[in-house]
């Protein structure tokens, strides 16, 4: 299914992105990276909304309508989960979109970015290895 390799290749330029970001993080050049990191989580905020539509259009209402119930329940288990997840990253995005909200609380930023970084990590796994291969 070609939505199939459309999510696929999202996830991965997701990946790509916060490889980057936690790049400057780890190099410790934040305050001298800043605005390319916002620029960064605003290319990641947009990437994600596009992913997220994605699934919304073409995989949920597919796997919601499946006829085996298992599948239903896991399809709606994950739909429930994002919901929650993309209400974080929101508010991470909100919170860090600019160079000088960065700058101002660097070690938020640091201890948010690894949190929330690692949810998506997560998900993105779990869609990868669990979910995907339900379609």
């Amino acid at each position: 299914m070609l939505y199939l390799e459309t999510l696929k290749r999202q996830h991965e330029e997701i990946a790509e992105i916060l490889s980057d970001i936690k790049s400057y993080i780890n190099h410790k050049n934040i305050a001298n990276e800043a605005l390319e990191i916002s620029s960064k989580i605003s290319n990641l905020a947009g990437k994600l909304k596009v992913h997220l539509n994605t699934e919304d259009q073409y995989m949920y209402p597919q796997l919601l309508k499946s006829s085996n119930s298992e599948v239903q329940t896991t399809a709606q288990a994950y739909i429930d989960e994002m919901g929650t997840i993309s209400t974080e990253f929101m508010a991470y995005k909100d919170r860090f979109n600019t160079r000088t909200k960065i700058t101002n609380e660097i070690d938020l930023f640091v201890s948010e970015s690894k949190r929330i970084f690692s949810l998506l990590q997560q998900r993105i796994a779990k869609e990868d290895s669990n979910l995907y291969q339900q379609i």
